[in-house]
């Protein structure tokens, strides 16, 4: 009896302290891990948000840039980091693919909490100013005519991009080859030299070339267009609506972050995406606020990666 009753003592005082670090929350800085190098898109948005949680909190919220290793240095720091609200993960979909890809990424899914789903965009197909194709339907004609005659570069083995084109690759039943790049950069000069016939990207790497007419849009990989350039078709549109390569950023703690900050986090970051100079500054970088619940977001999460694993298995895919 008496063990039972220390028992249920213990368990009352533990969420009463709980209960107080939360409302105390934030006592102290936050600090935002980025797993990737400063000025790309994912850094971006954390510093949007940084901007906001700061004003909002009355502590300061900083970026830390910890890129390396594919995302996964910057993931194994916040998975080891106390589970307390004061180190914060905000990554994009390597984090959905890591597993599947490296035999020991340092780091696991169950490591962490997810917050909230910050932003999603669109991957564009495009053909470079020497490719002939006019659509997706002339692409999937020629790739099955001539297999592996066709071939399409991304910013790399894994990307994002990458695994979007496999996907339509696996459901369309083409063998379109893939070319890895360091990056978006090179493979814009490559496309823009008339050395590649076609490319994917994120929509905000690509709108200044596709408005310049210097590349041509011929699908994004995904069944909606986005109404960030609704100009461009979807593959939707041409009766492809199981292919969804759509990029995402968002914001994730680490396992045991006691619910009540978690949910103070959500609102936080939640009441950022929706102030208007934030939305525009997001359409800029052509993506869009999304929002929502830290088990929405859990749940797509674990869509992504099981949808991603299956690519990756599927291709053979191999880290470089």
């Amino acid at each position: 009896m008496k063990k039972r009753l220390f028992g249920k003592l213990v368990l009352a005082s533990m969420f009463c302290m709980t209960a107080a670090m939360a409302q105390d929350y934030p006592s102290k800085p936050i600090r935002i891990i980025v797993p990737y190098s400063p000025g790309g898109g994912t850094d971006t948005v954390a510093r949007l948000m940084a901007q906001k949680l700061t004003a909002a909190f009355g502590q300061s919220v900083l970026v830390d840039n910890k890129p390396g290793a594919s995302a996964n240095i910057g993931a194994e720091m916040v998975a080891r980091a106390p589970a307390d609200g004061y180190t914060i993960l905000v990554t994009a979909p390597n984090f959905t693919t890591s597993e599947a890809l490296f035999e020991k990424p340092g780091w696991k899914f169950e490591d962490f909490t997810p917050v909230i789903h910050l932003v999603k965009y669109g991957n564009v197909l495009v053909a470079g100013p020497g490719t002939q194709l006019a659509s997706v339907q002339q692409m999937i004609a020629a790739a099955k005519a001539a297999p592996k005659s066709l071939s399409f570069g991304s910013a790399g083995t894994g990307s994002n991009s990458h695994l979007a084109m496999e996907l339509l690759n696996q459901r369309t039943g083409t063998q379109i080859v893939h070319i890895p790049y360091k990056g978006s950069g090179p493979l814009k000069t490559d496309l823009l030299g008339g050395h590649l016939q076609l490319g994917v990207d994120g929509l905000g790497g690509l709108s200044e070339l596709i408005r310049a007419g210097k590349v041509k849009p011929l699908a994004v990989l995904a069944p909606k267009r986005s109404p960030l350039a609704p100009e461009i078709p979807s593959l939707g549109d041409m009766g492809i609506n199981d292919v969804d390569g759509n990029g995402w950023y968002g914001a994730l703690v680490p396992a045991g972050t006691p619910p009540a900050i978690v949910a103070k986090l959500n609102a936080a970051f939640a009441a950022a995406l929706q102030a208007p100079d934030v939305h525009q500054q997001l359409n800029q970088l052509g993506v869009e606020a999304v929002g929502g619940s830290s088990e929405e977001f859990r749940n797509y999460l674990l869509g992504e990666r099981k949808k991603w694993a299956q690519v990756i298995k599927t291709a053979n895919i191999k880290p470089d």
